[in-house]
């Protein structure tokens, strides 16, 4: 499947903002700074996750791989900012979505091994 020229415009940008965002010096680093790093992490790996989840038929490894990162990613922002009460309701229902997906994984691979 090719990639629309505006799909590539879109991915360029989500992933030099998350280098943006990475890079930052340590001195400018706060609530703010952790929130918006957070946020470019999330959004690129939201648009990587929409793509498997266009091909999910096919790729449902790919999709619950890219659903575990998130997972990771978005613990590793709640361990630095328990406080943030919006994203720890959002960690509970990616660890749903994620145990939906392994489940399902597990069955698919069930499936074809039968």
């Amino acid at each position: 499947m090719a990639i629309s020229l505006a799909a590539m415009k879109v991915w360029a940008c989500l992933l030099a903002g998350l280098i943006a965002g990475s890079t930052t010096p340590c001195a400018v680093a706060g609530d703010e700074h952790d929130r918006g790093t957070y946020n470019n992490k999330m959004a690129l790996l939201g648009f990587l996750l929409e793509s498997a989840q266009q091909r999910a038929g096919r790729d449902v490894q790919t999709l619950c791989l890219l659903m575990s990162i998130s997972n990771d990613v978005t613990e590793q922002y709640v361990e630095t900012n328990p406080e943030d009460v919006q994203i720890q309701q959002r960690l509970m229902a990616m660890r749903q979505d994620l145990r939906a997906c392994l489940a399902n994984q597990a069955d698919a691979h069930a499936w074809a091994d039968s």
